[in-house]
């Protein structure tokens, strides 16, 4: 019985651990070249990860105002503008789900939190 225990609780640690370990921040993340290259031109700005169509999708834009915004896909191809003070916005951009802030400059004028989940510029 007290080998069971012992056996039992070196499983629950290892395992908690283990889960520990997996969500620290990586510096080996999904399409990280593309996100290298979007924070270069928006790191005064915003970058946000999303979905359209199941496809990861990214949507970035500068801190200033009526700057609008461009989604780009996986390989950081440009697929869309959303610029809604200059003109009719792509439809795409009515399409994006599951979006998620990764990157956000600090001080900005949305006067919202620094985000920067994958660590860029680092």
């Amino acid at each position: 019985m007290k080998n069971q225990i012992k056996l039992l609780a070196i499983f629950t640690l290892t395992l908690m651990l283990s889960v520990g370990i997996s969500s620290c921040k990586k510096d080996n993340f999904e399409n990280k070249q593309t996100l290298k290259k979007l924070y270069n031109t928006y790191k005064n700005g915003e970058i946000s990860e999303c979905k359209h169509n199941g496809q990861t999708v990214y949507i970035a834009g500068l801190n200033a105002y009526d700057a609008g915004g461009a989604i780009y896909d996986k390989d950081g191809k440009q697929v869309g503008t959303c610029n809604y003070a200059w003109g009719k916005p792509d439809a795409i951009c009515g399409q994006l789900t599951d979006c998620k802030t990764i990157y956000r400059v600090k001080d900005n004028i949305w006067g919202q939190p620094a985000v920067n989940k994958y660590g860029l510029g680092k």
